[in-house]
């Protein structure tokens, strides 16, 4: 008896050990980049179902062989994957630009659907959810199915978890265009119907060039400010796909994540004057002891939008390492309090700062 139970042991043994090496056999073209983990863990050390379900597409992988994400629009593309079509990181991942993958997005984007972030009334926080419109009504709600928490995962503070091709975590720009923040270019809201901005809400007409001079009854588009070529690691050439004449942004050089920065004094090619009018841009611009100030030593980095006024950025606790200067918390605003004022109507009393030239002040803004 026994000895016919060793024998049924060492069968059963032969048996696995066939099937192994045959799931083994299939896995070995998916698991190409995954070498250097065998034999050092367990299959739990990166699969999280059962084997049947996860080993069963290796013949021919696809991305739910081994990922899977909490995200919906994600698990849409992954689900899409099911009928058999195979995929690689490069279907979605890599250095190929948006124009690559999807051409017609800023001509053609009522072809494709999108989202509606839904927002609260308190001032810079997240979407409380999103609502799916297809096909998409408007640029931004493409634009924001992925560029946001609905696609990223959870954001913190604005910022989320995801590093873009630039090196630097990419910002919720859901969360950033909410017409509940104190400033937001008009992309969701024009700045007339932006319910967290004070009064002034508008620019004057002087400070912008055409055709954004109805400031405050306008919105814009992300086209308007970013445009996908077919070259480059975003498709532009240019670090972040900017758009229009001037493309330096804050640093005096185009296209560059590093370098000098901006200042009042040395602004002729920042991307702000394709639509701002540097000249009736405000006492505070072209007043003569600004002359060395770096734009980033008022401005947040980002500047889709922010929690205080006037896209102002302050050196306090609040303020997100990636809305600094270098992005990285590496060189922080000067601006430590912020008075929101008519333009025109600014003084030294509007804003306190950490370089000695301005004192503290009562009752402003800050991060």
């Amino acid at each position: 008896m026994k000895r016919i139970q060793r024998t049924e042991w060492r069968n059963e043994m032969k048996r696995i050990a066939t099937t192994i090496a045959a799931l083994l056999a299939m896995a070995a073209p998916a698991m190409a980049g995954h070498v250097a983990t065998l034999g050092t863990g367990t299959c739990g050390t990166c699969h999280r179902t059962n084997l049947i379900t996860q080993h069963g597409g290796f013949a021919a992988p696809v991305c739910q062989t081994c990922h899977d994400s909490t995200a919906a629009e994600v698990k849409e593309t992954i689900v899409a994957g099911a009928a058999g079509q195979a995929y690689t990181c490069s279907s979605c991942h890599g250095a190929e630009s948006h124009a690559q993958k999807h051409p017609d997005y800023m001509a053609n984007f009522a072809m494709y659907n999108g989202v509606e972030p839904t927002y609260g009334t308190t001032v810079w926080t997240a979407p409380t959810g999103y609502t799916s419109v297809d096909p998409a009504a408007k640029l931004y709600q493409l634009c924001v199915k992925c560029h946001s928490s609905n696609g990223l995962g959870a954001t913190t503070n604005g910022v989320s978890g995801v590093v873009g091709p630039s090196g630097l975590n990419l910002t919720d720009q859901a969360w950033e265009f909410s017409p509940t923040n104190r400033s937001a270019h008009p992309v969701v809201v024009t700045l007339n119907n932006q319910t967290g901005s004070l009064a002034p809400r508008a620019l004057r007409t002087t400070e912008m060039k055409a055709p954004w001079t109805n400031v405050g009854n306008q919105t814009m588009t992300c086209a308007d400010c970013h445009e996908f070529v077919d070259s480059g690691p975003q498709g532009s050439g240019i670090i972040w796909s900017l758009k229009g004449t001037n493309k330096a942004w804050p640093y005096t050089v185009a296209g560059v994540s590093t370098g000098t920065f901006q200042t009042m004094r040395s602004n002729s090619t920042s991307f702000c004057w394709n639509c701002h009018n540097f000249s009736g841009a405000g006492q505070v611009h072209t007043t003569g002891d600004h002359d060395g100030v770096k734009c980033i030593d008022c401005h947040i980095r980002v500047p889709h939008g922010g929690k205080v006024s006037r896209l102002i950025g302050t050196a306090t606790s609040g303020l997100p390492d990636r809305y600094t200067g270098d992005g990285k918390g590496g060189y922080k605003p000067r601006v430590t309090a912020f008075k929101k004022a008519a333009s025109g109507s600014y003084s030294e009393s509007s804003c306190s700062t950490n370089c000695g030239e301005h004192g503290p002040i009562s009752g402003a803004e800050t991060w």
